[in-house]
This record gives structure tokens, C-alpha cells and sequence, in this order.
């Protein structure tokens, strides 16, 4: 799978979170004026080399995905 633009587009603000941003660099929002979170932090086991994500702002703790169905562990 091939990564384009949209996948390096994001800022960190002044506290360590992520959020998308457009090709201008302006914060990305949903229809509810929320901003949306950049991606998930990849947490790589050292023994299992099995990695999970920081799922604490909505990202799937398996693929690290926004909009993950259940999907990735069928």
C-alpha cells in the first residue's frame, strides 16, 4: 500500500497531541467543528515484536486506525 501527502500531514500542539492538517496546514475538523487526531503512537513489543497502538484518542489498539470495524483481527 502506497502512502501520498495525507499520510505526513499533521501537528503536534503544545501538548504532544496530533491532529490532522490539510495541504495548507490548517487543522482538519469533522461536522461537529472536533478536531481529528493525527495517527496513533506504534507501541512495538521488544519480545514479542508484535506492535499495538496508543488507543487512548480513538485509534483501533490493533491496526491504529480512526475508522477501523473489527476488521483487522477477523
Amino acid at each position: 500500500m502506497g502512502r501520498d501527502g495525507r499520510d505526513v500531514r499533521h501537528t503536534t500542539d503544545e501538548s504532544g497531541n496530533t491532529w490532522l492538517t490539510d495541504e495548507d496546514g490548517r487543522v482538519v475538523t469533522d461536522g461537529s467543528g472536533n478536531r481529528i487526531p493525527g495517527p496513533a503512537e506504534a507501541i512495538p513489543d521488544p519480545i514479542s515484536n508484535f506492535t499495538t497502538y496508543d488507543s487512548s484518542r480513538g485509534h483501533c489498539g490493533l491496526c491504529g486506525r480512526l475508522t477501523c470495524n473489527g476488521s483487522c483481527f477477523k
